[in-house]
């Protein structure tokens, strides 16, 4: 066993601490040196990027705006658009009068330069330009662009429509936000760019309700004229900004485009970037100073800190490679370490014999099944300790999967060792395991053997042999052993090697008694 662990364990060279301090030493220049070079490569970079953000920044700040804007239209229609009186006066009977009163109050308190009024079944009742209204009746299509804008909204309406009695309701603009009741954006009417906010007329106190269909629509328009320019421009305050109708296929510096409900673009603001111009390199170069000289003294520490990791490295590095070629479950060897221990010992045939022991678990899936699989955990762990304890150092044990061991036994491999050496497993196996909730439970134990090189010398062959013979150990009813050249299997290979036509009769095979 100390054997294959010597052997086996794949312990990487050891560095010398002094060459590692070395390597430390030239790493720590190799840094200072990227270091300052990165650092001139911020300084020629670090200017068009802070222009870049800050241009970006001031394009947030002027979206902010104009969303802020478009909502503000709508908080001033909700005084006239969400009314009883304007439902009993506009939805469910038209009153002409009272239409220019409405429009009336929204030029004269808020400016609204452009009123539109438009029926649930998309007409055209009434429309504005400042002061002057004008009741009309004419078909929406008309007016091909507030076609979208009325689809939209009157998809939303029916969202948030409710029934009531003797009619239809909507839900209390207090739990809801603009977006999801209004419509705003940008679009052109009467040949101009506006910016503009529509809602459905609605009841505020239920007093009144609404008829079925869809709504009736208030719709209100800003044009981007020099007054709405300034207005948006009030708070952020940008150098040369201007309102262009044409716009062109590349821009550059701070902008923000605007298109109606069709994505068509309809102008865009431009100014002039506030950014910041003045140069960084007064404070590249310091920093530059300063890093040098700290990588300089922090290289003499680092050296000496690596130095002494160096040790627990290698320990961890020793930790990993056993993790590696041994099972976290039970502790022991994996297929990993079986396989490499396995080839070894078959180069050194017909010096060193050895046995290969395929060893299977009886009735472990019923563990698993009855008492869940931490139990089956417990069983596997217990199991591995005590073949572990059978096999003692002539051997390796292994745990291939599952509930599948592996044992490479050499020294003593004659039949009667081998025999007394199953036994002895079979019978550990079979005593009680104790699980955590003091419960106790049993398994079998099933093994195929095969010798090399009585039964061969190919580490493959050997491991198909010890699996053949398994197999005919399970077929004997469990719980028991089977040399490979006790079982039929071994006939067919024996059969094959000799040939039809040959004298000598095949060995006798005998079933395994265990």
């Amino acid at each position: 066993m100390s054997e294959f662990r010597r052997r086996y364990s794949d312990q990487a060279p050891r560095l010398a601490r002094q060459h590692i301090s070395r390597l430390a030493f030239a790493l720590a220049a190799l840094l200072i040196a990227v270091t300052s070079v990165s650092l001139l490569f911020v300084g020629f970079v670090a200017t068009r990027a802070s222009t870049q953000q800050t241009i970006a920044n001031e394009e947030r700040l002027f979206r902010s705006v104009v969303a802020d804007q478009q909502i503000t239209i709508v908080r001033e229609q909700i005084g006239v658009a969400s009314s009883d009186l304007s439902v009993n006066r506009l939805v469910r009977t038209f009153d002409p009068a009272y239409a220019r009163e409405a429009f009336d109050t929204l030029w004269t308190n808020y400016r609204h330069d452009k009123l539109i009024l438009i029926s649930g079944d998309r007409h055209v009742l009434a429309e504005s330009f400042q002061d002057y209204t004008h009741i009309v009746t004419r078909p929406l299509a008309e007016t091909p662009e507030l076609v979208t804008i009325v689809d939209e909204l009157t998809t939303k309406y029916m969202l948030n429509r409710v029934r009531v009695p003797g009619g239809f309701g909507h839900r209390s603009l207090q739990d809801l936000d603009a977006a999801s009741f209004a419509m705003t954006g940008f679009v052109r009417i009467d040949g101009k760019p506006a910016l503009y906010g529509a809602m459905p007329v609605i009841p505020d106190r239920y007093e009144t309700t609404l008829p079925d269909g869809a709504p009736m629509i208030l719709l209100s328009a800003l044009f981007l004229d020099e007054a709405l320019q300034k207005k948006l421009n009030a708070q952020p305050a940008f150098r040369s900004f201007v309102f262009e109708e044409s716009v062109p296929a590349r821009m550059e510096g701070p902008f923000h485009l605007i298109s109606d409900g069709a994505d068509t673009p309809i102008g865009v603001f431009r100014w002039k970037s506030e950014s910041a111009s003045a140069s960084i390199w007064p404070t590249i170069i310091p920093v530059i100073a300063i890093l040098s000289v700290a990588l300089g003294t922090l290289a003499f520490g680092i050296a000496w800190r690596i130095g002494r990791l160096t040790t627990s490295l290698q320990a961890s590095e020793q930790q990993n490679r056993y993790l590696a070629l041994h099972d976290t479950l039970s502790g022991l060897g994996n297929r990993l370490l079986f396989n490499r221990v396995l080839d070894s010992s078959a180069k050194e045939l017909p010096d060193k014999r050895f046995a290969v022991l395929h060893c299977d678990l009886d009735k472990f899936k019923s563990v698993n099944d009855t008492f869940g699989h931490a139990a089956g955990d417990t069983v596997i762990k217990t199991i591995a300790e005590r073949l572990k304890a059978g096999v003692g150092r002539q051997g390796l044990v292994c745990r291939i999967g599952g509930d599948e061991f592996m044992v490479i036994y050499r020294n003593e491999t004659a039949r009667g060792h081998l025999k007394a050496l199953c036994d002895t497993l079979i019978a550990s196996a079979q005593e009680p395991v104790s699980l955590s909730d003091g419960k106790q439970t049993a398994v079998g134990l099933s093994i195929g053997i095969a010798r090399a090189p009585e039964d061969g010398s190919d580490p493959e062959q050997l491991v198909g042999f010890s699996d053949a013979a398994l197999y005919h150990s399970k077929a004997l009813g469990r719980n028991c052993f089977s040399f490979f050249a006790e079982t039929p299997a071994a006939e067919g290979v024996w059969t094959a090697e000799l040939g039809e036509a040959a004298d000598a009769p095949p060995p006798d095979l005998k079933k395994a008694n265990g």
